[in-house]
Formats: structure tokens, sequence, C-alpha cells
């Protein structure tokens, strides 16, 4: 979808880096060489997740996996964030761009989501709520963007950038607190909060389902 709106749209839920990241994405764009094209920004977005995956799981091990995981996280952000606007600077957004562009982004994600809990930061029960919890407002936001005709939405200020700087993040503050989920034997408190929390996010994304109902009923 990122090539087909733009980050202008009226109804466009902004995050709260939607405005930091524009100005930074058009820097970027300006001076990027004509070689570089939408598909292979789209390309570094995926390397980017997979090296961030390969070292999220090398954390088991060593600590000294979590730069190479950040530059996995910035290099993901980088081709991710940059693919859509680059194709509308350039007049070559189309179907295909689009569905390519997307899929990798829902896909990345997913790996990093995955892969967080082979993680000492993250239980695997744990990561799958959380996978849970994306794939449902993934698939509200495609639903959202046809009927809206908006691009995805953010959800209480939180959109991918947010997202990923939270991932980025999430390692430096387990180590900190002394989190160790391969140590733990059954669920964690950090197991219960997370579990709370996503219950919670479930709620509002009901809640915002069943108000952009009655909005699109008010609009018929």
């Amino acid at each position: 979808m990122a090539y087909l709106f733009s980050h202008h749209s009226p109804q466009f839920d902004r995050s709260f880096l939607a405005a930091s990241e524009q100005k930074l994405t058009d820097a970027i764009l300006a001076a990027l060489p004509a070689s570089v094209t939408p598909r292979r920004l789209t390309k570094v977005g995926v390397i980017g997740a997979i090296i961030a995956a390969a070292a999220v799981i090398g954390c088991r091990w060593s600590p000294a996996w979590l730069p190479v995981f950040v530059v996995g996280i910035a290099l993901n952000w980088l081709g991710m964030a940059l693919d859509g606007p680059l194709a509308r600077s350039r007049n070559e957004t189309n179907r295909k761009l689009e569905v390519f562009g997307q899929t990798n982004d829902l896909l990345s994600h997913i790996l990093l989501i995955v892969t967080f809990g082979a993680s000492p930061f993250l239980s695997l029960q744990s990561a799958f709520v959380i996978l849970v919890c994306y794939l449902l407002f993934s698939a509200y936001n495609y639903v959202r963007t046809i009927a809206h005709r908006a691009r995805p939405m953010a959800y209480i200020g939180l959109g991918p950038s947010e997202f990923r700087i939270l991932m980025a993040a999430w390692p430096f503050m387990a180590q900190v607190t002394g989190v160790d989920e391969i140590a733990s034997d059954g669920p964690t408190r950090l197991d219960t909060a997370i579990l709370i929390l996503a219950a919670f996010a479930v709620i509002g994304l009901a809640a915002k389902t069943l108000a952009d109902a009655r909005e699109l009923a008010v609009r018929k």
C-alpha cells in the first residue's frame, strides 16, 4: 500500500515520528543516485531483516551480536521506509511494486517477531502473542485502506518506524533489567505483562473497528 498513498493523505493517522521521518526520507531521497531503484531498496530492507533476525538469535550466546542487530534494523528501515516514497517521486507506482514492497515488509516483521522468541529477550509464547496482535492489526489495516482509501493507520501514535525502534531498544532494556527468558522455567512476569497489554490492544482495535464502521455507515 505504501506505493499508492501519500503521507499527506487527509485520512492518514500520523505516528509520533511521521513529520521527522518525512524530513529525513526527503533528504535521503534527494541524495540517492538514479541507479538506486524502489525494488533494490525493498531488497535492502529484507536483507536488513535477515541480518537482524540472525543477530538477535546470536544474542543467546553473546551480547556482542547486539550492534549487528541494530545495524540490521536500520537497514530494514532504510529499505522499507524509502521504497514507496522513491517510487512515487519517480512516478513508478504500480500494483506489482505495491505487492512486492508490502509483502516483503510484512514478512520482514513476522521474521523479526518470531526470532525474538528464540532470543534471551522474549519467550516464544510472548513472541507468538505479539505476532497474533501484529497480524490482526495488519489485516485490519488492509481492510481499512480499501474502505477509506487511506494509508495504513498508526495505532496510538505507533507506526512501522516506532515499532522498529521499540524492537531495537528492547534488547538493551532487557539487559539493563536482567531479563533472560532462556533461563526461565514456565511463564514469567514479562509474559503476563505482554498478555495483558495484548488484551488491551485487541480491545482497542475492536473499538477502532466499530468507530470506522459507524463512520462508513454515515457516509453511505
